[in-house]
């Protein structure tokens, strides 16, 4: 399995101009068929009023949020999604009717603006109702339909995470999933540090009250278990700082979080456990399953040449790390575009370690020329 898919020019057709930016990208993934979910950045950063969403819940909303595409923020539409699509890899359909219950009950509250367009918080339900069909056969469908408050902040989404479907539907915690939801939001951005406290970041990761009160047992139970999931599936690492007070015994009271690519190394050996089956992925997690010592083989240069499209969909993480370190906070695209043109025919040809060290040392240029935006 790919981590990303292949680079594609985007044209936005006249008819989306007034969608969200969210809505967009998810009209970009469905024309491409893209292997993603588009989810708004207001939804990933929501923290749980009531309940919590187990892990199988958030699966299935970030497959009908897919399957709703561009249409998700239209008014009075009702989707249909099957059976089949909404359980994966499991066999049979029992999971489905507690899992539509859990999404019409949870609250969470998303950061929005009011209607004077200040800044507020929204307390809603992801769902306002949900029709199963009672045949169990796999192409029997569920019919939905997201809550108005809901509709009407992806309606205003203009930051969205680009969560990859193969890796979001093979990690199994619940904490994993919103840790890798969080990653997939910021790995883009210069700055890819989070800071929180660690009230926050339990309602944030959706820890039930009064699970994991030690902060000893959310370390290793929350943050350790999610970070090794993270680190074997994604196409970036997470890594944590705790920061003690100066109280009696130094409790920890705020985590810094820190989101990292890969190299294109071990994004290519993530490719390859993505392929493998899930079983035993936990034991080659841990290095407790035996490995074949084989030859090493040096690893293929990227064959693909500069992205023609704009950036915004662009596959290659290296490309976007580059100017997102070195761009000195310009549009990417306005960056790139002069680069297209510097590089003319040259950059037909130009693909892998060459084409990076081009691309870094074009940034840099680009940046002492015309100083930070």
């Amino acid at each position: 399995m790919k981590l990303d898919s292949d680079t594609v020019e985007i044209e936005v057709p006249p008819d989306l101009e007034g969608l969200s930016r969210t809505l967009r990208v998810a009209d970009v993934i469905r024309r491409r068929d893209l292997d993603f979910v588009s989810k708004p950045g207001e939804l990933v950063e929501s923290e749980f009023e009531t309940g919590s969403l187990s892990a199988a819940g958030r699966k299935a909303f970030a497959l009908m949020l897919r399957k709703a595409g561009p249409e998700a923020g239209e008014d009075s539409k009702t989707f249909t999604i099957t059976k089949k699509e909404l359980r994966g890899s499991h066999k049979g359909n029992e999971r489905i009717q507690p899992v539509m219950d859990e999404l019409l009950r949870v609250i969470v509250r998303i950061r929005t603006t009011s209607k004077k367009g200040k800044p507020a918080i929204m307390s809603q339900s992801l769902l306002s109702s949900c029709v199963e069909e009672i045949s169990e056969d796999g192409m029997s469908v569920v019919e939905y339909q997201f809550s108005e408050s809901f509709k009407r902040v992806i309606q205003r989404s203009d930051y969205y995470a680009r969560v990859n479907l193969g890796v979001m539907l093979a990690l199994q915690s619940r904490y994993s999933l919103t840790l890798y939801d969080l990653g997939c939001l910021i790995i883009n951005r210069q700055n890819r540090v989070v800071k929180m406290n660690v009230e926050e970041l339990r309602r944030r990761l959706g820890v039930p009250e009064g699970s994991f009160k030690n902060f000893a047992e959310f370390r290793r139970d929350v943050l350790a278990k999610s970070k090794a999931e993270i680190d074997q599936l994604a196409d970036f690492i997470v890594e944590w700082e705790e920061i003690r007070g100066s109280g009696r015994g130094r409790p920890v009271e705020s985590v810094k979080l820190t989101f990292s690519p890969k190299n294109p190394v071990d994004q290519e050996e993530t490719a390859k456990e993505l392929d493998r089956p899930k079983v035993g992925r936990r034991a080659r997690r841990d290095g407790s399953v035996e490995v074949i010592a084989a030859a090493p083989v040096a690893a293929l240069p990227s064959s693909k040449p500069f992205p023609t499209g704009s950036l915004h969909y662009c596959p290659d993480q290296r490309l976007l790390t580059i100017v997102a370190d070195f761009g000195g906070g310009w549009d990417k695209d306005l960056i790139a575009d002069a680069f297209r043109e510097k590089m003319g025919s040259r950059l037909q040809t130009l693909t892998g370690a060459p084409l990076y060290k081009s691309w870094e040392g074009f940034c840099k240029s680009f940046v002492g020329l015309r100083g930070r935006p």
